[in-house]
């Protein structure tokens, strides 16, 4: 039994082993062909360490002679940078030698570019020059045929020929006014003023100086005329057959008057008698007289709601249908006007004062060197204009600065009016003067309502007119067969009623621009060729006017 036991432990003790041994060698066969297998791999990789290194040795061949090649192109590209430097070099040279050249090159033809510029300038200039002294010779040209054209235009008219003479007087004052000419040149407007019914006047029968006129307010064409005489006249102007005339109506005759003044005021005429009284008129001839305190009146103006009367050494005050105050002067008066509610008072010795509307009188400095003949206020421009003993008449703005020298008559200046912007004058000299403000070249370059305005011209440069100047300086003037005492400016804005000492009234139209264009009107055909040639001339290329 035991052995049978030790049996079965030896066969499983035998087993065991067997199975150990086994299992042995198969690891250590295992480890043997791992071995191997490394072995053989580790061969493999040495032969491809071999191979690579064969390549990489092969590759290392290769780049030698690359190397050597770069190595000999490197000596060939830097022999040829080395020539390539040297002629760099020598072209960097030669450029900056050409800058050089190019600069001083630059600068002779900056230099020849500026002379250029300088000789195109002089060149411009010198034809500006030949432009502007050829549209000078066209323009004196046109002015001086306008003149002539006037004058034809009178000789033509007179010679019966009117509709040549419509044309030549509408062709003078073409020329003028379109080339800074002086439309109101004494020839060219008279022509216009024969063109377009000439002027009309009314004679008083008595022949009395006509000393003053006043305008009816609110009625064109009307005015109040009074004499030295005592003579009160009421005219009218009319057209009648294409022809101006003045019809009128005598309200009061009365030799014992010397009226010096009138003011037609709310319907009622007041006439202002040298020694008194005042005579208070309707349009019937119905009369009231207010005598006075003192004697030697001459002028009547407005102030508030009522009058004052001048005498020479006196002035009084009237209101409601009374003498309602009085005061003596200690100087002799040579004229009076109301400026926008303060009296000017102008004295014979050359001094002056101002009144305010209470009465009260204060000295001031003279506005003018000269002795104050005639004054007048025009509150729409606010333009103060005074006439002096030579005949000189004076605009002074608002600052009392005078704004330009209007060398009228040839004695002394005695009335004064303005309508819009033209100023009539009359004197001693038997003249009346038209003169356009608009027209007129002041000496600091403005306009007239710039002039206005202006208190200074310290501050003013004067301005550089490269146009034509502006023709101006000959007034319109009309000559009649006794002084010129009494100009009035018409509710129309362009008619002027004018007074003579031998007893005339006559109306004038001062406007040329407005007789212009009621001849306008009235023309009927232009100028022919052959007319043009004949009275215009061929150095002015023809034109129609209508």
């Amino acid at each position: 039994m035991y052995s049978l036991i030790a049996f079965v432990l030896l066969v499983g003790v035998a087993v065991v082993s067997y199975q150990l041994g086994r299992r042995q060698s198969r690891k250590e066969i295992a480890a043997m062909q791992e071995e191997i297998d490394r072995l053989v791999e580790a061969e493999q990789d040495a032969a491809i360490v071999k191979r690579v290194s064969q390549q990489m040795e092969d590759i290392a061949y290769q780049q030698k002679s690359i190397s050597d090649q770069q190595r000999d192109r490197a000596e060939e590209q830097s022999i040829l940078a080395t020539r390539n430097a040297e002629r760099a070099e020598m072209e960097s040279r030669a450029a900056h030698e050409a800058e050089q050249k190019a600069n001083a090159a630059a600068e002779v033809a900056e230099k020849e570019r500026a002379n250029a510029e300088k000789q195109q300038m002089i060149a411009e200039e010198q034809r500006d020059e030949a432009t502007y002294a050829r549209n000078i010779a066209d323009t004196l040209n046109r002015r001086t045929q306008a003149r002539s054209l006037a004058v034809s235009s009178q000789v033509r008219r007179e010679a019966g020929e009117p509709e040549v003479a419509n044309l030549l007087a509408y062709a003078s004052w073409y020329f003028l006014k379109n080339n800074r000419g002086n439309q109101y040149y004494s020839d060219t407007f008279k022509s216009l003023t024969l063109a377009t019914g000439g002027v009309p006047r009314y004679r008083f029968p008595e022949n009395g100086a006509v000393n003053a006129i006043a305008h009816i307010p609110g009625t064109p064409g009307q005015c109040v005329a009074v004499t030295n005489y005592g003579e009160v006249a009421w005219i009218t102007a009319c057209v009648s057959g294409g022809a101006k005339n003045l019809s009128a109506r005598t309200l009061l005759f009365n030799p014992a008057y010397d009226f010096r003044d009138v003011q037609v005021i709310d319907g009622r005429i007041y006439a202002l008698s040298l020694n008194g009284p005042l005579c208070i008129l309707d349009f019937n001839g119905e009369m009231t007289e207010i005598p006075l305190p003192e004697k030697d009146y001459f002028k009547l103006i407005r102030l508030g709601g009522g009058l004052i009367l001048a005498g020479r050494q006196s002035l009084c005050w009237y209101s409601d249908g009374k003498i309602t105050g009085s005061s003596s002067l200690n100087k002799t008066l040579s004229t009076i006007v109301n400026r926008d509610g303060t009296v000017c008072l102008f004295y014979k010795d050359g001094s002056y004062a101002e009144m305010d509307e209470a009465g009260s009188i204060e000295k001031k400095k003279p506005l003018l060197k000269d002795r104050v003949t005639a004054a007048y206020y025009d509150s729409a421009t606010r333009c103060l204009l005074l006439g002096v003993e030579d005949g000189t008449v004076y605009p002074l703005n608002r600052y009392n600065r005078v704004m330009e020298t209007l060398a009228a008559h040839k004695s002394r200046c005695v009335s004064i009016t303005m309508l819009g912007t033209i100023v009539i004058t009359g004197g001693y000299d038997k003249s009346v003067y038209i003169w356009s403000m608009d027209n007129l070249l002041y000496e600091s370059g403005l306009t007239f309502w710039e002039e206005l305005d202006l208190n200074s011209t310290a501050k003013v440069r004067k301005q550089e007119d490269k146009g034509i100047p502006t023709e101006w300086l000959v007034p319109v003037d009309y000559t009649y067969d006794g002084w010129t005492l009494a100009v009035c400016g018409d509710p129309d804005g362009k008619t002027a009623w004018i007074g003579t000492s031998s007893g005339n009234v006559m109306t004038l139209n001062a406007s040329a621009d407005d007789m212009a264009h009621q001849l306008y009107g009235k023309l009927n055909r232009n100028l022919t060729e052959q007319e043009w040639t004949r009275y215009v001339g061929a150095s002015i290329p023809y034109m129609k006017f209508k």
